[in-house]
């Protein structure tokens, strides 16, 4: 990780998967509109994680770390403002090769706001219009695990900001959330780096 910091938004670093299924979801998605502060627009960038082999954390594969340096390449004249991914190793790999190119730290999700999908969506749509009004986020998400009482991260945040249809799902997809200070938020869908073998 030359170059590259992470700041680490909880105590401990990794729970086995097994601890983070045992948390039950009881929180609903807000209905409260996404908007941003006002006399702004805060623009919130939505992708998974780059390729990687199976297993519980397991680290990017050879075309993992091709698609991750071709996110990097797409966003660095886009004014990436702050990153933000989960703290699962293929996550971060993601985005440290972003964080690297653009000199940003990575804000690390744990395990613990991890396990309610639906309570992260919440809170992280409220973090990016408070805190980063007016910039540019990038959130490298996760699509699993599909649980009876919630979807994976990228699908409850693309239903929280109001997404309908597909949610960015495919190794490609790059949703660009555009998000107003009045009125619904409007996404451009569009895709980076090609297909991937795994979709």
């Amino acid at each position: 990780m030359t170059g590259v910091q992470q700041q680490v938004i909880r105590v401990t670093r990794w729970m086995p998967l097994a601890c983070v299924l045992s948390f039950s979801s009881c929180t609903s998605l807000s209905t409260v509109p996404v908007q941003s502060q006002p006399g702004t627009t805060t623009t919130l960038i939505i992708v998974r994680h780059a390729e990687r082999d199976e297993g519980l954390d397991p680290p990017l594969n050879a075309e993992g770390v091709v698609r991750a340096a071709a996110l990097a390449d797409v966003l660095k004249g886009n004014g990436v403002t702050a990153i933000y991914c989960p703290d699962l190793i293929r996550n971060r790999q993601t985005c440290d090769a972003v964080a690297e190119v653009l000199g940003l730290q990575v804000n690390v999700i744990g395990a613990e706001r991890l396990a309610d999908t639906r309570a992260l969506a919440n809170e992280l749509v409220d973090e990016t219009t408070r805190l980063h009004a007016g910039g540019v986020v990038l959130f490298v998400g996760n699509t699993g695990p599909i649980l009876a009482d919630q979807s994976g991260n990228l699908q409850e945040l693309y239903a929280r900001l109001g997404g309908t249809g597909s949610p960015p799902t495919r190794y490609q997809d790059l949703y660009v959330a555009i998000i107003p200070e009045e009125g619904p938020v409007h996404f451009i869908e569009a895709t980076y780096g090609g297909p991937s073998s795994l979709d």
